[in-house]
């Protein structure tokens, strides 16, 4: 299974520096040069459209400036400017902002051909995602956004939700015959479940803001803070064993810079953040950790064989 590390363009570390990584993703809203030259990075460059920061900042963005932006940079895959919906929003709101996202990949599509890939997004009423799925029937490849707040449990999504979004994209695999990308669900908790359910790919962006927080992640799933400094929240230190377990994991995968793990994880974020990218990269084939997600992942297993 391909995931792909997001990253701003300005950004360190740069992990690609040190090891292979399968893709790069970076948003089209940061695209004022070229990502290449910005980056240092000559591999698979992946374009995200920022419909979600649009959406959270309150931004206006036309989907033809998208569409010049795409034009000038050489990329692999551009994703369609989406417009996510909100778990909360009533059906009629989320079925405008559903048909707004279809009719911005139609547009670009034909401004720019089948390098741009439809968003369909992750919502309460199963019967408005497969109406929109069907619609996307065509696209050579298809991305799921939205599935984030649902599958981590934040607040306003309603009860049952993770098994609900697991569903949705279930059903999506099952139907859509092209390759299927997860957008923002790079978690080593998440990535087997995914890769059980034949999906080719997600991103995650998440390995270097955990390094700024003093924070490892664990293959399987969970993160532990390992640096000295008082923290507000994600306080859990690492019990017994885990450390030599990540240490292990990075070892039997190849990690080029083992020399001093124990010292580096706890004070330099650069370190930190080059071993979560690994771990990111390569524990999609790990058990997850978490009960609920280990049971998930268990029972996609099973289904499949």
């Amino acid at each position: 299974m391909k995931v792909v590390l997001g990253t701003p363009l300005n950004a360190v570390p740069r992990p690609w520096l040190y090891f292979h990584v399968p893709a790069v993703m970076v948003n089209a809203l940061e695209v004022k040069r070229d990502p290449r030259s910005a980056l240092g990075f000559e591999g698979e460059l992946w374009i995200d459209s920022g419909g979600y920061q649009i959406l959270k900042k309150g931004l206006t963005v036309d989907v033809d400036k998208i569409a010049e932006i795409y034009r000038r940079v050489d990329a692999q895959l551009y994703f369609s400017l989406d417009v996510p919906p909100s778990p909360s929003d009533p059906l009629e709101v989320a079925e405008k902002k559903f048909e707004k996202s279809y009719k911005n990949w139609e547009r670009l599509r034909r401004a720019l051909g089948d390098i741009v890939v439809p968003v369909l997004h992750v919502y309460r009423e199963e019967g408005l995602f497969l109406k929109y799925l069907r619609k996307y029937s065509d696209a050579p490849a298809l991305a799921i956004g939205g599935a984030v707040p649902y599958v981590l449990t934040t607040r306003g999504v309603p009860r049952g939700s993770r098994e609900l979004a697991l569903r949705l994209i279930s059903i999506a695999r099952r139907e859509f015959k092209g390759p299927i990308h997860v957008l923002g669900m790079g978690s080593p908790s998440v990535t087997p479940i995914l890769h059980a359910m034949g999906i080719q790919s997600t991103d995650s962006a998440t390995w270097r803001l955990k390094a700024a927080y003093g924070k490892v992640i664990l293959p399987g799933g969970g993160e532990r803070h390992v640096t000295s400094r008082a923290v507000s929240f994600g306080k859990a230190k690492p019990k017994d064993g885990e450390l030599e377990e990540l240490y292990r994991f990075l070892m039997e995968t190849g990690f080029p810079a083992l020399d001093g793990f124990y010292e580096r994880i706890r004070t330099s974020f650069e370190y930190r953040a080059l071993v979560n990218a690994w771990v990111v990269v390569k524990s999609w084939s790990q058990t997850p950790r978490a009960p609920a997600f280990r049971k998930l992942y268990l029972q996609v297993a099973a289904a499949r064989r």
